[in-house]
C-alpha cells in the first residue's frame, strides 16, 4: 500500500514538473514574441519621424532660399533712416514715494496717557471702548 502511494506521488510530481516547464517555456515565447513586437513598432516609428524631419528640412531650406533673395523691411527701413540724427531720448518720469507710518492704537492711547487725559477722553477721540484703552493702559504702564 505504501508502495503505491510513492508511485503516485512520484507520477504526480513528473506531471507537475512536466507543467511548469511547459508553462514557462511559454512565458518566454509570449515575452519574446511581445519585445519583438514592440522592437518593429518603435522601429515604424523612428521611420515615420524620419521621413517627417526631412520634409521639415526640405520646406525650411526652400524657404531660406525665398528670403535670401528679397531684402528685408527692417533692411530697408535701416537703409531710409541711417542719415537721420536721433534728437529725443526717452527718459521715464522720476517717481517719488514717501513712506507713512502711522502708529499703532496701543501707541496713541499711551501717547495721549502720557499727555495726562483720563482714559474716557482716549476713548473718544481714537474712536474705540474705554475699558479697552483703560486694558492696554494697565498692560503698558506695568512694563
Amino acid at each position: 500500500m505504501v508502495s503505491f502511494l510513492l508511485i503516485i506521488s512520484f507520477l504526480l510530481h513528473i506531471i507537475a514538473l512536466a507543467a511548469i516547464f511547459q508553462l514557462s517555456k511559454q512565458i518566454r515565447e509570449t515575452k519574446q514574441t511581445n519585445s519583438d513586437e514592440i522592437i518593429n513598432l518603435f522601429e515604424t516609428y523612428l521611420q515615420e519621424i524620419r521621413a517627417e524631419n526631412n520634409k521639415l528640412e526640405e520646406e525650411l531650406s526652400g524657404l531660406a532660399a525665398k528670403e535670401e533673395t528679397k531684402p528685408t523691411r527692417t533692411e530697408q527701413s535701416s537703409q531710409q533712416y541711417e542719415n537721420v540724427p536721433q534728437k529725443y531720448e526717452y527718459a521715464p518720469p522720476a517717481v517719488s514715494v514717501e513712506d507713512k507710518a502711522e502708529a499703532s492704537l496701543d501707541a496713541r492711547i499711551l501717547q495721549l496717557h502720557n499727555q495726562g487725559l483720563p482714559s474716557s477722553e482716549i476713548a473718544k477721540k481714537l474712536n474705540c471702548g474705554k475699558t479697552e484703552a483703560e486694558l492696554i493702559i494697565k498692560l503698558y504702564g506695568k512694563s
